[in-house]
């Protein structure tokens, strides 16, 4: 059960980021439908873009295509000439660093020279 806070700031805060989540929705429905009149009005390749003065200001339509196999083994297998391997990337195993950092370890030590963490954005949900 969540805790209960009365401070009346942060029910006014709350009802003004429930306006402004509600309002940030209407605007990015209104800016898709509007990118997608200009670019029926600019013509461009099916994967290119063009940029063209519209006489306020220069505008730069881009279309592409994305493609996803659905069995990667399997085409791969098939097609062999049609795909490439991609390089592993590498990343951290947040929980074992994590764990390290709590043990206060000397392989935490010697890692933590080679690893930035900076804060993520702070995230804030609004349930009704």
């Amino acid at each position: 059960m969540a805790e209960q806070m009365t401070d009346p700031r942060l029910a006014e805060l709350v009802k003004e980021l429930y306006t402004a989540k509600q309002n940030e929705e209407v605007a990015k429905k209104a800016r898709v439908a509007i990118e997608e009149r200009i670019a029926a009005l600019v013509p461009t390749a099916e994967n290119g873009s063009k940029t063209v003065d519209s006489g306020v200001m220069k505008v730069t339509v881009k279309r592409a295509n994305s493609y996803k196999i659905d069995d990667e083994a399997e085409f791969a297998r098939a097609f062999p000439t049609l795909v490439k391997q991609i390089p592993a990337k590498w990343e951290i195993d947040v929980k074992a660093y994590e764990a390290e950092r709590e043990k206060d370890s000397p392989l935490y030590h010697d890692a933590s020279d080679h690893v930035a963490v900076t804060p993520k954005k702070v995230s804030v949900t609004l349930k009704v």
